[in-house]
Parts: C-alpha cells; structure tokens; sequence
C-alpha cells in the first residue's frame, strides 16, 4: 500500500449547515513520534472543531481500517473498525437531535458540557422553566413555579462548593445534592443545612428531572447517561415516593354528619361573637369542594354561571380545571351536576345566579391580578382549614384535623368504595386523557342523569345502612345453627 493511498478519513456526514467527519488529525506532527490522534472533526462554515474520541494510529494502521471489508472479519483490526462506526454513529445522532440551528459553540456544549460563549446552562434552563411557569397563561402555573424555585434554591444552598456550569452535571452531582436534602450538609457558616423530608426531596428531585429533560429536548445533554431511574439494578438517582395520602379522607358518613352540621347550623357555646358565621361559611366551602368532584379552592374561586348552567337549566356547572388547563387540548373540562344537597348549600352561601358571574365572588374579594388572588385563596384555604378542624373538635368532637385536599381524596375514595365505575371517578376529576378522537368530542360519556346518581353516594341522607350495618344486622338475625353451618362453610 503507496502512502499516497493511505486514508486520513474513515466516515463523513453533512447535516444542515454542519458536515462531519471522522478523521486521523495529522495537523501537529510530534518529534520522534509517527503516530495522530483520531477525532471527530465539526466544520460550519469554514471553520472547524475537533474533539478527539478514540487513541493514536499510525497513518498505514488508520487506513488499514478504514478499508476493511466484511470478509476482513477475522482481522485484529476489524474489530476497531467496529469501534470507528459505533463512535460516529454516537456523535452523528448528538447531531441530529440538536436540529437545524447549529454552530460549532453549541455542539462544543453538548459534547463537553462547556461552551467558548455564554450560552445555555442547565442552570439557566431550570432559570427559564421557571420564568415560563410564572408568566405563560396568565400564570396559571404559579404554584408549581414555585416547586421549581423552591428545588433551585435548595440545589445551590447544598451544591455551594461545588457549582454546576455549562452541562456538567450527571448521576453524581444529582446524587450529592439527593444526599444533602435527605442528610443536610455544613454551609458556609459551618451549621447543617438542607435537610428536608424525603415528601419534599421527591418534588425536588422530580422538578430536576422535568429540568433535565428539558435540556434534552433542546439539544443539550444527549451525551449523557440519564440519571434517574428507580429500578435498583441500574443503580441510578432515585425519587423517593411521598408518603401514602390513603387516610386523609372523610367517610361518606363522616361527610353526611358535616353536612348535617351545617344544615342545623350546629355550634359551639364556646365559640366567640361572630366566628359561627364564619365556620358556617367555610363549612359550606368545605363541603363544595367535596361535592363538587373534589375540585380545589383556586377552580371554586373561578367558577362561574357559564352559559352551560343556565342550559342545564342550573342543573350542572362546566370549567376547566385551572391547574391543567395547559396540559391537555380538552384543557381537563370537567362537568359538575349539582345534586340537591350540593343546592341546598349554593343557597345558603353562594352569589344569585347572573349569567358570568362569579359563584363564590368572596374568595377572590375583587382580586383581579394574579399574585392578588393566590394571596387570596391562600389565605381563604387556611381559613377553611382551622375552621373546620374547629367544628370537627368543638361540635363533633372528632380528632381528625382535615384540609381541603381530603374533599378530592375523599370523592375520589368513597365512590371508588361504592362501586361507582373508576373511569367516571378519573373524567369527573379532570384526569381523563387529552387523546380523545373527534367523534368522542361529542359524545356524552355520562349523562347528567347518572352523574346525578353517582355523586348522590358522596352522602347519605335517605339513612341507608352500610355494607357493614348490613352485615351485621344479616349476622345477628341468624340461629345458633345457621352461624355455625357458615362457620364450617368458611374453613
């Protein structure tokens, strides 16, 4: 083989403005030493990065490879030869997931994690998330900008030694910062910080996560291994669960007592001038959230006498649910039908009904900017909370202490426990899924007459007895003989 023959380039590729080529880089020749680095070789517009991969060949060694065949399959060099298409098939699909708009500073950054201008970060993307979050749609996803600000915070309070730039960053750094919220870590003043509960250590690390996939959407970080999984196997970063919400709720009986309490206006001798009509009110709220297909207290302080209450003829309300509203095309629309315990708490304590009108307009109190009505309902929320814990403790002297999350835990539970069918429980509470074919846009999947029907079980006011009362009162009514004949039937 003439050194004229000899290859200096094993594979080349164009896509969009970038062609690249894996190649043997002869550029800077070594005294004594007949040997060149291979490299991936980046070139935009006459101007070139290389980023070397993979050793030292001499010339006629490189070539050797580059011209192998099939049938050299029992060649020591074959198998580098393998080596070579793995590699640039690696970098080829870096490329390609990067899109059209390419420069060489950007396919630096992807590769290496470091860029030679000021470019995109992963701290800046976790910066941008969150900015979106807070502006987009009004804000409607205020709440959970503030998780993502809220992990951000604590990465860096923990992560102060040692600071993220670029894209350098993987399973090690998450798993340093997953140690420090789950340990704490000494700050600069030597005290222990950042230890939170393992609740809060999944939402952080579930936030850096979505952060995380976002840079992979954008063409960043596809030269990394991804760093979360739970299988333990793979010996990944992983989000621990929260703890189980299973006993934050109310029994549909439970729910029937409250009701009755806020029917017969039932109180406490030693509560103060003025605050029963304020536990009545938030009582009433309290029991809207649940009867309204556990929606939370931002959806009731929006909702409003839509068009489609008065064509129901005021039978049902219709809203999307606000926290979804950007998730699905459908926006998480979700139907209400007003049964008549639900009414007979709407008289007391909602607004009269005016077509667009606000249904509860007290809650928001003539808030109009976004900051103004979380404020708002935050405060309404706490309101509701201790009020109810009031009545709960000093009426019927429970000791349970719930919060407006137990209305959509215990809607979602005590239909589930009837044997309602799990399919309405998930559409009635706004998590149906958005892929829907246009004919199912317009098919009515249940009728308002058995949503009526369905949500009648969220209280029991007709005094049925339960599948246990039942069982019992069953068990009771039997002889001596027939007990012992079901005994036997059992083993």
């Amino acid at each position: 083989m003439g050194d004229k023959k000899l290859q200096t380039t094993f594979r080349t590729m164009r896509y969009g403005a970038c062609t690249f080529s894996l190649i043997l880089d002869k550029r800077h020749p070594k005294v004594k030493k007949d040997t060149f680095p291979v490299a991936m070789r980046y070139t935009i517009d006459r101007k070139s990065w290389y980023h070397y991969i993979e050793g030292e060949y001499t010339e006629r060694d490189f070539s050797r490879i580059c011209t192998l065949n099939a049938r050299s399959v029992r060649s020591d060099a074959y198998e580098k030869k393998l080596e070579f298409d793995r590699l640039f098939d690696k970098y080829s699909g870096i490329i390609s997931k990067l899109g059209n708009n390419l420069s060489l500073d950007r396919i630096k950054m992807v590769i290496l994690g470091v860029g030679t201008h000021k470019e995109a970060t992963f701290m800046s993307v976790w910066e941008d998330m969150i900015h979106k979050l807070k502006t987009e749609n009004d804000g409607a996803r205020c709440t959970t900008a503030e998780s993502y600000e809220y992990a951000l915070r604590s990465f860096r309070k923990i992560m102060w030694k040692h600071p993220i730039t670029g894209f350098k960053i993987g399973k090690e750094e998450i798993e340093q910062w997953s140690d420090g919220m789950k340990n704490g870590v000494k700050d600069a003043q030597g005290e222990t910080a950042g230890k939170i509960s393992d609740t809060t250590r999944g939402i952080y690390l579930r936030c850096c996560r979505a952060v995380w996939n976002e840079c992979v959407r954008q063409g960043y970080l596809v030269n990394k291994e991804y760093p979360f999984s739970n299988i333990r196997q793979k010996d990944l970063v992983a989000i621990p669960n929260g703890k189980t919400r299973k006993d934050r709720y109310l029994t549909v009986e439970q729910m029937t007592r409250l009701y009755q309490v806020f029917i017969n206006n039932e109180k406490s001798d030693s509560w103060k001038s003025g605050y029963a009509e304020k536990a009545h009110r938030s009582l009433g709220l309290f029991l809207v959230q649940y009867l309204c297909n556990g929606f939370n207290l931002v959806d009731a302080s929006e909702l409003r006498y839509n068009s489609y209450y008065f064509n129901s003829e005021r039978r049902a309300f219709k809203f999307n649910r606000i926290k979804t509203t950007n998730r699905s095309e459908s926006g998480s629309e979700v139907i209400i039908p007003i049964i008549p315990a639900l009414q007979r708490i709407l008289d007391d304590i909602a607004a009269k009904p005016k077509l667009n009108a606000l249904v509860f307009p007290y809650i928001l109190d003539g808030a109009t900017t976004k900051a103004e009505k979380r404020v708002r309902t935050s405060a309404e929320n706490s309101n509701i909370q201790d009020r109810v814990i009031k009545i709960c403790q000093d009426v019927l002297h429970w000791e349970v202490r719930p919060s407006g999350t137990w209305c959509r835990h215990s809607f979602a539970t005590n239909l589930r426990n009837a044997g309602v069918d799990i399919n309405y429980i998930s559409e009635s509470m706004g998590h149906s899924s958005s892929d829907h074919s246009i004919t199912e846009l317009y098919i009515d999947h249940y009728p308002l007459e058995k949503q009526m029907e369905y949500n009648s079980l969220l209280l029991n006011l007709e005094g049925k007895k339960t599948k246990h009362e039942l069982l019992v009162e069953q068990l009771s009514s039997m002889s001596t003989e027939e007990l012992a004949a079901l005994l036997a039937q059992s083993k």
